[in-house]
């Protein structure tokens, strides 16, 4: 996982809501322009049998880390479903099996509309390049699905 930047996250700080330590670690990804490159993983979860997007106290807190850095899916990795498992979070899963995973169409494919966008007007500030732009867009509506929310 060559570039990967991987922010441990705390059962601790999830229970409690803390977010400030992850706000400051996303201003330094900002400074690095990482895009595409950061891998949440919650730690302390391990025994529990639960899929992260199950689990309230997670949704709740990557709700809230949505809500401080609106441009979120701009970080994220495609790498070890990290981009998938947040917008999981953020959706209304509805059932699963095996590894596919049903959430509701026209809320997911709102929530693919709006990451998307936020994602790209980010990137439009940072003046990365059009192509830039558009392969980040893509890869976000590639990886989330989008096509499925339309039919």
């Amino acid at each position: 996982m060559e570039g990967i930047t991987v922010l441990n996250v705390s059962r601790e700080d999830v229970e409690k809501g803390r977010l400030e330590n992850y706000l400051r670690e996303f201003k330094k990804y900002e400074k690095k322009r990482l895009r595409g490159k950061v891998t949440l993983i919650f730690n302390g979860y391990e025994l529990d049998r639960r899929e992260i997007y199950q689990i309230r106290e997670i949704t709740n807190w990557v709700d809230r880390l949505l809500k401080n850095v609106p441009y979120l899916f701009y970080f994220l990795s495609r790498e070890n479903y990290s981009m998938r498992i947040a917008f999981f979070c953020l959706s209304e899963v509805v059932g699963r099996s095996g590894v596919e995973v049903s959430i509701t169409k026209e809320l997911g494919r709102r929530l693919i509309e709006k990451v998307v966008k936020s994602a790209v007007v980010y990137a439009r500030k940072l003046k990365e390049p059009e192509e830039v732009q558009l392969a980040l867009a893509e890869g976000i509506l590639a990886e989330l699905g989008y096509e499925q929310t339309q039919q």
